[in-house]
């Protein structure tokens, strides 16, 4: 006689971040799981796809616009208004999520700061989880820091520059959390985590969640991340 053992439907490592227990959810972590099952098959395509234009690229094709959008490019458009708080971004700085370095950025009189997962970031599961109980804390009025060595206290000024995220980029993954037996999408972790628990505090203040979207190959990937969007809201 066998036993059938119900298995999760996504595992997240654990973590010994003082807060992730607020971050990492089981509402967050389902939100998660439903993206990447909407959604990363189609990721996957695409990565493979920019593998694929590489080598036409390393054959000796040139790179061109596609004939198929020529009507939009020769159109006239516009893009959708811009929210109020972003409409001044002419100092625009970016750095890590730890709380230090996120306090002086929120405080250095910048009008926009983003907070980068990828490149500022080193991608250890603490440091990125560490970086979204970071991230709640600030929307809820709760991110300070004092340093273990000079005792001395950051707190979030009167004025903070306009936040920002930058989730990782579609090539990258987050081997600390599986749906079934994939592992998820480093830009749909930091994504889904960051909204889920501030898109509604955010919006509350007057601002909203901000993304700044790195590293896109074709406007396929972009109308990846614009269906997530349209998914998630």
């Amino acid at each position: 006689m066998s036993t059938v053992l119900d298995r999760p439907r996504i595992i997240a490592e654990p973590s010994t971040v003082n807060g992730a227990g607020e971050v990492l959810t089981d509402a967050a972590l389902e939100f998660l799981a439903e993206l990447h099952e909407r959604f990363n098959e189609r990721r996957l395509d695409l990565l493979e796809a920019r593998e694929e234009r590489q080598d036409r690229f390393d054959a000796g094709e040139l790179p061109d616009f596609p004939a198929e959008t020529r009507d939009i490019r020769n159109a006239v458009w516009t893009v959708g208004t811009i929210p109020p708080d972003l409409l001044d971004r002419r100092v625009e700085i970016t750095g890590p999520t730890n709380a230090k370095m996120l306090i002086n950025a929120l405080n250095s009189g910048a009008q926009a700061f983003m907070a980068d997962f990828e490149d500022a970031t080193s991608p250890t599961w603490e440091e990125l989880v560490q970086g979204q109980v970071n991230l709640r804390n600030y929307w809820n009025d709760r991110l300070d820091y004092t340093d273990p060595d000079s005792g001395k206290h950051y707190a979030v000024g009167e004025k903070p520059a306009v936040l920002m995220v930058r989730p990782r980029g579609w090539h990258l993954p987050e081997d600390h959390v599986m749906v079934g037996e994939e592992v998820v999408s480093g830009a749909l972790f930091d994504f889904a985590l960051y909204l889920w628990h501030n898109a509604r505090p955010a919006l509350a203040k007057g601002s909203g969640p901000y993304f700044y979207l790195p590293k896109l190959e074709s406007r396929h990937e972009a109308a990846l991340w614009s269906d997530v969007f349209r998914f998630a809201e």
